[in-house]
């Protein structure tokens, strides 16, 4: 992984400000939300206070006292009669919690719903009942099939089910010993789906504010008993009372009341006795407004995994949870708004927090042991304000960090640019610091910063410098050991020959030839290291022409031929001319070092191939020969300076010059030559490239 990805990775590091912001961001919308359930929790105790300083606002019926939770029914206020025709489609419109009726199974068997608007008490009953069982008009009682008995505080009644037509109430009129039927009672029977459904309308007078209902459901309509059963009566039978809003807590309660804050008292069974303040299930001329936006849904998802916030339970139409209206604590809770459009358009449906604090109202009768529960005070207040400053806050944060971030990532970036150019500066300076014929070359360069990265390079340069001063020193040793040896070398010679005029016997002879011997080929060697010195100066000074490659090659193959009779050349070279700008003395010595040498390796009477072919942009020239193969790691040692992998023992004088004069010759025609072994194996090739 290179410096500029490690560097990246790094940066990503600066991903723990947003982390830590969102981290504080949680702490600070945890602070508010709690305060808010605080600052709830304290309005329900004073308005609790209040009200169980005159409990009579909120327990104004003592006939309620002692009796056993359930039997109570709830009227809920209507804004308009319904029409009594059997279909319930006002009902459904007001979205009314209905009372389930279970029976001994606790299964369904029906559910109610009761209102009241004016001085009419109006009821739907939706029964369960596969194959409901009619009145037999045959059997001598008033109802022989399924039946829904009404209970008020004088009067029972009893309405037999009919599939569809009116309803007929009938009670039993003791003085005159036979049923009647109760002409105020209105209503009509329908079939539904699950069975059958009543709407009902009576006075309110009527029922004496107290009312039960039970459900008889017979298998057959001969008045049997019934195989299912289920009714709101208590077991002393006596019905429940009509609980329903209270004019003078509502009024009390309206004393209490804020902007966007939600006021309920219940009763002990969660009934709701006063409301005020904002509803957040109103229809009205906002539900035409036109929906959010369809990102809005993503941006509060967002949001909510940013802040970690839940999803919360949907806010209940009519009736609050248990945990709420059952106990006598303390208790709070959040809530999502409503999925319908709302007046704050800015918001997705369902993404709007409410909170809720339930706070008992407990009388302060000190004489009580168990002080009884009177009810419970909810407030309800929307988080909107605090929602929107946390989220925006949360969207501050994201664009400030998100900004940062990039800004740091970008710097890391280009400086890891920076450090990485810097770096493949200095390995691209190390890589040609040394060209192909082994010498230093003097452009190292040399920065002015002064940091790690720059000593490295000038510890660098200063380190190529020296081997340059010592390189220089190497190649300048050859021509002073030549030209200080030469003079003792002449002295030596000359008294060699003198003793050899002498008068020697046999072993003084032969000892004196054996050091003329030594001093002749030790001379060699200095002319031979002198005269590549001069060699090499004057390459750089030889003058360029246009030639022909092709004719130069065939010249110099058949001289080869005539000056080696022991070996066969053989040549393949283009038929065409090929023109060349160089200098033919040079390659014609070039290739004079290449053939002598695989002259030396080739064994006697052997083929010694030469070739020229053209390529695109170079000259091929090659020289390939059978013998041994080049030792392991000597493709180019081979072409330095007193390098040779002859096994002669040093006898014929070879130094290992000819195929470094090769190569210096080469490197002034800008060409490149190689040695490599054949692919079969056999022998070796030579080949020199160079530029068309």
């Amino acid at each position: 992984m290179n410096l500029r990805r490690q560097l990246v990775l790094l940066s990503l590091c600066t991903l723990a400000l947003p982390w830590a912001g969102c981290q504080y961001l949680r702490q600070v919308d945890q602070a508010l939300a709690q305060g808010q359930m605080q600052t709830l929790e304290a309005t329900g105790n004073a308005i609790a206070a209040r009200l169980a300083s005159a409990p009579e606002l909120i327990a104004p019926d003592t006939r309620r006292n002692g009796r056993p939770p359930g039997a109570q029914l709830y009227l809920n206020p209507l804004p308009q009669a319904p029409v009594v025709d059997g279909y319930g489609e006002e009902w459904r419109a007001l979205r009314l919690q209905p009372r389930q009726l279970l029976d001994r199974d606790g299964d369904t068997l029906a559910q109610i719903t009761l209102g009241r608007h004016s001085n009419q008490v109006y009821l739907l009953l939706t029964a369960s009942d596969r194959s409901p069982s009619y009145h037999d008009p045959r059997s001598s009682g008033i109802s022989s099939g399924d039946t829904v008995e009404i209970y008020t505080a004088s009067q029972q009644y009893a309405l037999p089910v009919a599939s569809q037509g009116p309803v007929q109430a009938m009670w039993y009129n003791p003085r005159r010993g036979q049923y009647e039927r109760e002409l105020r009672m209105r209503g009509r029977w329908t079939a539904s789906p699950q069975g059958y459904q009543l709407e009902l309308s009576m006075p309110a007078a009527l029922s004496g504010g107290e009312l039960g209902i039970r459900v008889l459901d017979r298998t057959q309509s001969d008045g049997g008993t019934p195989a299912r059963l289920s009714s709101t009566l208590p077991s002393d039978g006596r019905p429940g009372a009509l609980v329903e809003p209270l004019p003078q807590l509502q009024r009390e309660l309206e004393h209490f009341a804020r902007p966007e804050l939600q006021l309920t008292v219940v009763d002990q069974e969660g009934f709701v006795l006063a409301r005020t303040g904002e509803d957040w299930f109103a229809e009205g001329e906002e539900a035409e407004q036109p929906a959010v936006a369809p990102q809005s849904w993503l941006r509060e998802w967002f949001y909510r995994q940013l802040l970690a916030t839940d999803a919360l339970p949907p806010l209940p139409r009519d009736q609050y949870p248990d945990n709420l209206t059952q106990n006598r604590e303390t208790t709070g809770q959040w809530f999502s708004a409503p999925d319908k459009p709302t007046y704050n358009h800015s918001r997705s449906p369902g993404s709007e927090r409410i909170g809720v604090a339930s706070v008992p109202v407990v009388t302060r009768a000190d004489d009580i042991i168990e002080r009884p529960l009177l009810g419970r005070v909810i407030a309800a207040q929307s988080a909107s304000a605090l929602q929107s400053l946390t989220e925006s806050a949360a969207r501050r944060l994201w664009l400030t960090t998100a900004a940062a971030a990039g800004l740091v990532l970008l710097l890391l970036l280009g400086y890891a640019s920076w450090l990485s150019w810097r770096i493949r500066q200095l390995h691209r300076a190390a890589s040609n610091a040394v060209d192909a014929s082994g010498r230093l070359r003097g452009d190292f360069p040399h920065p002015f910063i002064h940091d790690e990265l720059g000593a490295l390079n000038r510890a660098f340069a200063s380190l190529l410098a020296e081997l340059d001063h010592y390189h220089q020193y190497l190649r300048s040793l050859a021509s002073k050991l030549s030209h200080e040896l030469r003079t003792p070398l002449a002295v030596m010679r000359s008294s060699l020959d003198n003793l050899a005029a002498g008068d020697l016997d046999s072993d003084s002879r032969r000892y004196a030839e054996r050091a003329a011997d030594g001093g002749a080929r030790l001379s060699s060697i200095l002319n031979a290291l002198s005269a590549a010195n001069h060699l090499e100066a004057s390459i750089s000074q030889a003058e360029r022409e246009d030639f022909d490659l092709a004719d130069l090659m065939q010249v110099l193959t058949h001289s080869y031929a005539d000056a080696h009779p022991g070996h066969h050349f053989e040549l393949q070279r283009p038929e065409t001319p090929q023109a060349y700008h160089g200098a033919p003395e040079l390659l014609a010595q070039l290739l004079d070092k290449l053939v002598d040498n695989a002259v030396s390796f080739a064994p006697e009477g052997s083929a010694i191939l030469m070739e020229l072919q053209v390529e695109r942009g170079e000259y091929r020239l090659s020289v390939s020969n059978t013998g041994p193969r080049l030792p392991p790691g000597f493709g180019q040692k081979l072409f330095d300076s007193l390098v040779s992998v002859r096994d002669d023992g040093g006898k014929a004088g070879h130094l290992g010059l000819g195929l470094h004069i090769a190569r210096l010759i080469a490197d002034f025609h800008r060409g490149e030559l190689s040695a490599t072994n054949r692919e079969d194996g056999s022998g070796v090739t030579f080949t020199l490239r160079l530029p068309r």
